[in-house]
C-alpha cells in the first residue's frame, strides 16, 4: 500500500472515531524530509483542542505504522475558509457558496476559469450560478477547484 493511502486509512479511521470528517490529506516531499497534511472539518466547527488530539492519535498511528521513510512533518488543521474541492463531495458540501473552478478545456467563452456560486451537484457535472448564468461544468474536466470566502 501506498504512503498517501495508508495514511488516509488511518485519518479516516480517527476522524471516524471522533465523528469528524476527513477532507483531504496530502504527503509531499521535500530536502527536509516529507510533509504530511491532513484536513479535518465538522458540521458545527473545530476547536484547537480537537485538532490537537486528531494530531496525536494520527502520530501515534504513523509511528506504529510507519509508512513514511526517513523524516516527515505532520499537521494537522481544518480546511478553512477557502477550501480546496478535489470530490464530488466536497462541492456537495458546500452548496450555496461561492467557488473559483478551473478546467482542462475551456468551458465558457474560451475561459478555463469559471467563478460562481455552486448551484447544484450531480452525478458528472456541478452547476454553477454565474453573473452570465447557470454552468454546467463536468466534474471529469475539472482541474483545481477552490471556495472563495467573501466579506458581504
Amino acid at each position: 500500500m501506498a504512503a498517501l493511502d495508508e495514511v488516509t486509512d488511518l485519518a479516516a479511521a480517527v476522524a471516524r472515531r471522533r465523528h469528524l470528517r476527513l477532507w483531504d490529506v496530502e504527503v509531499a516531499g521535500g530536502p527536509r524530509g516529507s510533509v504530511i497534511r491532513v484536513f479535518v472539518d465538522a458540521d458545527e466547527g473545530l476547536d484547537l483542542d480537537t485538532v490537537a488530539q486528531v494530531s496525536e492519535e494520527i502520530s501515534r498511528g504513523l509511528d506504529l505504522r510507519d509508512p513514511i521513510s526517513g523524516r516527515y512533518t505532520l499537521e494537522v488543521s481544518s480546511p478553512g475558509l477557502e477550501r480546496t474541492l478535489r470530490s464530488r463531495e466536497h462541492f456537495a458540501l458546500c452548496v450555496g457558496r461561492d467557488a473559483v473552478v478551473k478546467t482542462t478545456t475551456p468551458v465558457v467563452k474560451n475561459s478555463n476559469r469559471i467563478e460562481g456560486r455552486i448551484a447544484d451537484v450531480g452525478d458528472r457535472a456541478v452547476t454553477l450560478a454565474t453573473d452570465e448564468g447557470e454552468v454546467e461544468v463536468p466534474l471529469e474536466s475539472i482541474k483545481s477547484a477552490r471556495t472563495v470566502f467573501s466579506w458581504k
